[in-house]
């Protein structure tokens, strides 16, 4: 069964990372991500939001489909330090608090760490 959790833990993350690519690219708009990253004081923003969109789209869709899984997970890495660094940290642990603090952040940080340990599991394209 620990392949197959593995698995879960790897789509999920794939489903959650694509999503927050799409909502830097359609929602905000690169223009409005790179806004965004500045005003936290994010260094180089255009680029950030550049790898942003690059490490969760592309990275999203392989965890998802189970390719270079591990170096999907790690791409993302970055980006979840930064976010918990530069944007949450200082509101606390509380997700629900307004502004948002760091566990739900800590959360994506972490388990993109355990799947670059423990891999893709079960029901991937490559292994």
């Amino acid at each position: 069964m620990a392949a197959y959790g593995a698995t879960l833990l790897r789509l999920v993350l794939g489903v959650v990372y694509l999503m927050h690519a799409y909502l830097a690219v359609v929602q905000f708009g690169p223009a409005g991500m790179a806004a965004y990253q500045a005003k936290h004081g994010i260094p180089y923003p255009e680029l950030a939001t550049g790898y942003l969109i690059l490490a969760h789209g592309v990275g999203g869709l392989c965890l998802m489909l189970g390719l270079f899984t591990r170096w999907a997970a790690l791409a993302n890495v970055p980006v979840m330090s930064g976010a918990l660094l530069f944007v949450h940290l200082k509101n606390g642990f509380w997700a629900h608090s307004r502004p948002s603090g760091y566990e739900y952040v800590l959360v994506l940080l972490v388990v993109s760490l355990a799947v670059a340990m423990i891999g893709g599991g079960a029901l991937t394209l490559r292994r």
